[in-house]
């Protein structure tokens, strides 16, 4: 499968589902999901691009998240309570539909993942889809971990992008 299907992102868009997108090198993952968003603005929900290269622990993730919302330019600077940030973010995904992407969730720490499924799942379900990105082997030895078990349950699509990226 070369491309992510336009049927399969609108499927994912309109459950508010998780799925996952590896390929061999960071060019394949995210060329892969960059073009199947392309054709979202017109008819689906904003959507928030989460780089993981920077967020390994669960602070930086929620910066990272805080910027990818925009909330700094509604709330200002992030709070430096973790939990108040963390509030404003869900607050935000309750209140206007988003598809977050995470670029390289392969690099994240165990906390951070579950920092997202747990909005995903219990704080704001059935309100955002999230896309998990990362390099083939690496992306599925991360979500092997036990703690992650959940997360991995939970995966509605897996796609290999394997073509050369555009």
């Amino acid at each position: 499968m070369a491309d992510l299907a336009d049927e399969d992102l609108e499927a994912i868009v309109k459950l508010k589902a998780i799925v996952c997108v590896t390929g061999p090198t960071a060019l394949h993952y995210v060329g892969a999901v960059t073009r199947a968003t392309s054709v979202l603005p017109d008819k689906g929900p904003s959507i928030a691009w989460v780089d993981a290269k920077a967020p390994g622990d669960r602070t930086t993730a929620v910066a990272t998240l805080y910027k990818a919302l925009g909330l700094e330019g509604i709330h200002g600077a992030r709070p430096h309570r973790l939990a108040d940030a963390e509030a404003l973010i869900v607050a935000e995904l309750t209140r206007t539909p988003r598809l977050v992407v995470v670029l390289g969730a392969h690099e994240m720490r165990t906390v951070s993942l579950e920092m997202l499924y747990g909005m995903w799942a219990h704080l704001v379900p059935g309100h955002f889809g999230l896309i998990l990105t990362g390099e083939t082997g690496k992306l599925e030895k991360v979500l092997n971990r036990p703690a992650l078990a959940s997360l991995k349950s939970c995966v509605f699509l897996r796609h290999r992008a394997v073509s050369e990226p555009a």
